[in-house]
């Protein structure tokens, strides 16, 4: 029967049986190619109005969009859990509320793209990831350790083409030198920056590695944490430290998970990081004039003036702030963040907003801490974001350009690695007892 003039096209079948197979194994160039750029977002000498600087992420996660739109026919797009998109969504739409009331438009509305961004990297990595056995989504987390890291390396050996890229920065200047003194990242920033973007990639890779026996795997995970050491971070290495002891102490292990011993990797890596620090202050000598210089108490107490002018800030516009990315009043003492993300969202959005965006950055764990039950790797991710949420109150690495995107997009990477799991459990339970689709029982922890 042919079709009439007027009758509406069916949409294209979704992908099914050896379709969906071939679409499981295509290469993920678009995800490799954002994660190489998401590494090394270096910027272009373009300048553009309102945004300013244009970097090489942007140009990628601006062709990715397009390729989003594209899918919308076949697909629809992956959220992920329900609750998680809701915090992550809850931040960009109270930036975009702030332009309302903030006091600089231009920086409002450049904050409110970032987050665009970043909800983009998301959205594209879990349909990067979508069908993917969690044996292969690891590998994306463990090369994107080394694509970060190893800049970093490159920047303290001094390599010509690996040096700070930081923008009116004099090659003479303090700042310049403190790049050397601690592994620093040549685009991202400086050291804090860095460990923040490590520090939630360790431990998914080293539970992976531990509990499937994937050396690979625990490599990357060790050279990140010793990269973490070695940035001297305070406020990543105590978070590392709270979030450890809080998880111990408040949370029991979930039943079925692996219990295989891990007190010699523990001493080892342990001995093996106090190794690496002291070798990185006995070997350069900026190291080691820069670490006195941090014992001192005026680091505290410049800390304690910045808080001071932001609490004063906050009393003078409580309800509404000052709008996201807006300098209050353009006061020279805080165009410099406040080097809190939490205390930095009081003053963008005033109390209710402010406390509503700081609960959705906070409130990330819980969404992993309670499949950690049935997924036992979303412990792991539970404890990563919980080093990073508490990180967050030290330092405000969360307000940086490209740094809020990465965070994202490392997010949509745990997102994708916990559905997998999640699925490899769910698929034989379905199909009958160690049971795949065929029928056949489906290894999970097979190396693809």
């Amino acid at each position: 029967m042919t079709r009439g003039a007027g009758t509406r096209a069916r949409p294209a079948p979704l992908p099914t049986g050896r379709n969906r197979r071939l679409r499981r194994d295509r290469p993920r160039i678009a995800l490799t190619l954002l994660l190489v750029a998401a590494a090394m977002p270096v910027r272009l000498p373009v300048r553009v109005p309102v945004v300013g600087s244009v970097s090489v992420l942007d140009l990628v996660l601006i062709a990715l969009l397009v390729t989003l739109f594209l899918d919308l026919p076949w697909r629809r797009l992956s959220w992920g859990p329900r609750p998680l998109a809701i915090a992550l969504l809850i931040p960009p739409a109270v930036s975009a509320l702030s332009m309302l009331w903030t006091q600089d438009r231009n920086a409002t509305l450049r904050s409110t793209i970032v987050y665009a961004e970043a909800v983009i990297a998301y959205l594209v990595v879990l349909r990067e990831l979508e069908g993917l056995s969690a044996a292969r989504v690891v590998p994306f987390l463990r090369r994107y350790a080394w694509l970060v890291t190893l800049p970093a390396v490159l920047l303290l050996l001094h390599v010509p083409g690996f040096q700070p890229e930081e923008a009116g920065l004099s090659t003479t200047s303090g700042d310049y030198l403190s790049y050397y003194t601690r592994l620093s990242h040549p685009v991202l920033g400086r050291s804090n920056n860095l460990a923040t973007v490590l520090a939630i990639l360790v431990p998914p890779l080293l539970y992976w590695g531990h509990t499937r026996r994937d050396r690979r795997a625990t490599t990357a995970g060790l050279i990140a944490l010793t990269a973490v050491v070695l940035t001297l971070s305070r406020g990543v290495l105590v978070a590392f430290a709270v979030g450890g002891l809080g998880y111990l102490l408040l949370l029991r292990r979930p039943p079925g998970s692996p219990r295989r011993p891990v007190l010699g990797k523990i001493v080892a890596a342990t001995l093996g990081l106090a190794a690496a620090a002291a070798a990185l202050y006995e070997l350069n000598p900026d190291t080691r004039e820069f670490f006195l210089g941090r014992l001192s108490p005026a680091n505290v107490a410049r800390r304690a003036d910045l808080y001071s002018v932001a609490f004063q800030k906050i009393a003078e516009r409580p309800l509404l702030g000052y709008g996201a990315g807006a300098v209050p009043d353009r006061d020279p003492a805080l165009f410099v963040d406040v080097h809190n993300t939490y205390l930095q969202q009081l003053l963008y959005y005033g109390l209710p907003l402010g406390i509503l965006v700081g609960v959705a950055i906070a409130a990330l764990p819980i969404f992993f801490v309670a499949r950690r039950w049935r997924t036992p790797v979303a412990g792991a991710v539970a404890y990563a974001l919980l080093v990073e949420a508490i990180s967050f109150a030290f330092e405000s690495s969360f307000e940086g350009t490209a740094l809020r995107v990465i965070f994202y997009l490392t997010l949509g990477l745990l997102v994708g690695l916990v559905r997998a799991a999640r699925a490899e459990t769910v698929r034989p339970e379905a199909a009958g007892p160690g049971a795949g689709r065929s029928g056949r029982r489906e290894p999970t922890g097979s190396r693809q």
